[in-house]
């Protein structure tokens, strides 16, 4: 019986195809096909992390597909849902593949889908892509790390759904405003990173949503915080974990410069007894007072309190510069409320605004990731990049590394990563911002009653 012959000889076996690769491989090669900006925050985490988990028989909308073109979306204020199907139609057009119809309803309902614990996942492994090139702690305080929280607002649309979740604020008409929602943000003050948030009504204070971001704070850190969260409670809760803190002293106690005893109060209401029960029965604090000659500072008298006994480790100016720079964290809000779009949400569920929220934090920190690779490749301070720079030319650039071949990515790479760190911003120190407006709005008639009751006065029409 004659014997067949595989192979030819003289000739190598790679020319006899490959092996099939796993499933997992083969989606991680089609997420990183899916336009240039998955190439480029792509680096930042596994992408594992977007293998569906289970059978997904949509074929237009698989959960990588999903996540960046939700991706694209909210990197770009005020982009919609058609923005985003138009960019799958490019893709799937340039694949080859079947390219969707015109109706958004099937990524919509494909954004449902989306599970929430893969944005988690993304959220984390980015955090532990930023930790893992942090730089040094703070030079101020001998190399230790410093974090910094605070609340802000979001509103989102009038549907009842969000209305019956987050509530409209308690002055508004019915039909006239919006369901609004606050969130406690926690960041790294010198990466600008967001390691965790907490979303609650507007009736939840800020000092009390911060309560869920204790088990962020590690201790031996440092926690920089307005007077809002100058309660003793919270206090105790974070001096128990071993993190000092640096906070303003709120306007209702006055106490004097030195070391001050805060005795434990009454148990409010919004604490349960056995947490309230394992708390220190007094803190013991540093207190103090400096005055601001700085133009445009509202404030002329501060006074601080702090955990940080020691004044010859920490003197008076090094904790007074140190708290000047809590500011950056209105600057964070700032990137992502007004760059990104979060101070007003698009979805019209609960389900898909959580979501939403959890989209816009992975795309603000993969724009932070970017910026800390050029600082750190090219010797620059991450403080001097601008976030909008840097969001623009993600956007820009992610376009041709479509057009380049896989060989030339890594070159690519380094001419952005050069452009992102040779753009910098001045180094302008206690500039005056006042937050004005100076263009003037359109002469419209404010929204007073629900929109089907609602008559437009005569003079407030448009002359055609």
């Amino acid at each position: 019986m004659a014997i067949k012959q595989l192979y030819l000889s003289g000739f190598s076996h790679h020319l006899c195809g490959s092996a099939p690769r796993r499933t997992a491989a083969i989606l991680k090669h089609a997420a990183h096909d899916l336009g240039g900006i998955s190439r480029l925050a792509g680096r930042f985490f596994p992408a594992k992390l977007l293998t569906a988990s289970g059978k997904n028989r949509n074929r237009h909308f698989p959960v990588f597909v999903t996540f960046w073109a939700f991706f694209s979306q909210v990197l770009v204020r005020n982009a919609s849902c058609r923005a985003a199907l138009a960019s799958v139609q490019a893709w799937c057009a340039a694949q080859g593949k079947t390219v969707p119809g015109e109706g958004t309803s099937a990524y919509c309902q494909a954004r449902k889908r989306l599970p929430t614990n893969v944005l988690r996942a993304v959220f984390d492994a980015l955090g532990a892509w930023i930790d893992a090139r942090r730089p040094d702690g703070e030079p101020l305080l001998k190399g230790r790390v410093v974090r910094v929280i605070d609340g802000t607002g979001m509103s989102m649309p009038d549907t009842l759904a969000n209305r019956k979740k987050w509530p409209c604020a308690g002055n508004q008409k019915p039909g006239c405003g919006f369901p609004v929602a606050h969130l406690a943000g926690l960041f790294c003050l010198h990466t600008g990173r967001l390691i965790r948030f907490a979303v609650g009504s507007w009736k939840e204070r800020e000092a009390r949503l911060s309560r869920r971001l204790v088990a962020w704070v590690r201790e031996g850190e440092v926690l920089l915080a307005d007077r809002g969260f100058c309660g003793w409670g919270f206090m105790a809760l974070l001096q128990r974990k071993g993190v000092d803190l640096l906070f303003r002293l709120h306007q209702a106690r006055g106490d004097k410069p030195g070391v001050s005893v805060w005795k434990k109060p009454q148990r409010p209401e919004s604490w349960g007894k056995c947490l309230w029960r394992e708390l220190p029965g007094q803190l013991t604090l540093r207190i103090l007072a400096f005055n601001v000659n700085v133009k445009g500072f509202r404030t002329r008298h501060v006074k601080l309190c702090t955990t940080l006994l020691e004044t010859k480790t920490y003197p008076d100016e090094v904790l007074i510069a140190l708290y000047m720079r809590r500011w950056k964290i209105e600057l964070f809000f700032r990137d992502i409320k007004v760059t990104l779009g979060l101070d007003v949400l698009r979805c019209q569920s609960p389900e898909l605004v959580e979501k939403e929220v959890w989209m816009q934090a992975i795309a603000y920190n993969s724009v932070r990731a970017l910026m800390l690779e050029a600082a750190l490749r090219h010797g620059v301070e991450i403080e001097r990049l601008s976030f909008k720079g840097s969001v623009d030319m993600m956007r820009i650039w992610a376009g041709w590394f479509n057009n380049t071949p896989i060989r030339g990515h890594k070159r690519l790479l380094g001419e952005l990563l050069l452009a992102l760190a040779s753009d910098q911003v001045p180094e302008r120190p206690f500039r005056t911002e006042p937050r004005a407006v100076k263009r003037r709005p359109k002469n419209y008639q404010f929204l007073t009653k629900p929109r089907h009751e609602m008559v437009i006065s005569d003079k407030r029409r448009l002359k055609k």
